[in-house]
């Protein structure tokens, strides 16, 4: 084993505890292959990161982040739909009107990143948690990406301004990898034909707000974000609302809503204020239902 990896851990866990990991690894890798011994690196490296950093499940930053993570990935889900659901709205009022291919390409490739990471939020909330995600954070920095080209074309002051808007998402996405792996929600879909099933459902519900309302005449905002945020929610299911007990975890779980929200440009300033007003409402009323002057909220 790599000594290096060792000095990843802080000195009185590596005194404690260094033997044991270093006989963990021989055993894990004896006899495999080069894959599997990278694989067993990376995830002693990612262990000893989050004990570093505090993440981890005995830590109450780890337990934070895993109350967080499930709906940190509605979030990016219903983000990625509601930007899905809204490019291909402009794509067919482009084609009805001619647009050049340039444009249509562009559309495209755009579209693409939104349904990949529609797809990798919606397989981590079914899950497959590391994939899901890998593949959200992957999707949305693509998207990031390519709208980079037409922002860097115009004026600085408000090029710097929008970079924002571009990087909130992806970090977004990436926050449920701050989960520690023992607190990750158990699997909810099995199998191959599950986890496909799941993903067209997703992307049928996208494809059946388009149909219904291709170009935005209805009530855009409640209804092309209301809807998948619904359905991603639903798929966190009950266990995603019952990690959060404390006004903290409240408070942080609705914050990547807030963020994708505000980020999405159909929210003005005004609302971002009033969904912080009813969430500091709501904590109020958590806080009254203590009882035992715990900051425990009771998930029944």
């Amino acid at each position: 084993m790599n000594p290096v990896l060792l000095h990843l851990y802080p000195a009185g866990f590596r005194r404690a505890f260094g033997d044991e990991i270093a006989e963990s690894y021989r055993e894990a890798t004896e006899g495999a292959g080069r894959r599997a011994r990278l694989r067993e690196a990376a995830d002693i490296a990612a262990h000893a990161v989050r004990l570093r950093l505090g993440l981890g499940s005995a830590h109450p930053g780890g337990r934070l982040f895993a109350a967080v993570a499930p709906f940190a990935l509605a979030a990016t889900a219903t983000y990625a739909a509601f930007n899905l659901i809204g490019s291909v709205g402009d794509w067919y009022v482009m084609r009805a009107a001619g647009t050049p291919d340039r444009v249509s390409a562009f559309m495209t490739l755009m579209n693409g990143c939104y349904l990949l990471t529609l797809i990798g939020a919606v397989v981590a909330l079914a899950g497959r948690h590391l994939p899901g995600v890998l593949c959200a954070v992957a999707g949305a920095a693509g998207s990031s990406v390519t709208f980079f080209y037409p922002i860097w074309r115009m004026p600085p002051d408000l090029r710097w301004e929008l970079v924002g808007f571009l990087l909130a998402p992806v970090l977004v996405a990436a926050l449920p990898l701050a989960c520690p792996p023992d607190l990750r929600p158990a699997r909810r879909v099995r199998g191959a034909a599950g986890m496909v099933a799941v993903v067209v459902w997703a992307v049928l519900l996208v494809g059946a707000v388009v149909v219904i309302d291709p170009l935005g005449i209805g009530l855009l905002f409640p209804w092309r974000f209301g809807v998948p945020m619904a359905a991603a929610l639903f798929l966190a299911g009950r266990r995603a609302f019952a990690g959060i007990r404390t006004t903290a975890q409240l408070a942080c779980a609705a914050a990547p809503f807030i963020v994708t929200m505000y980020f999405s440009g159909w929210v003005r300033d005004e609302e971002i204020l009033a969904l912080l007003g009813a969430l500091a409402a709501t904590a109020t009323v958590l806080r009254l239902r203590r009882g035992s002057g715990s900051d425990t909220v009771n998930p029944a």
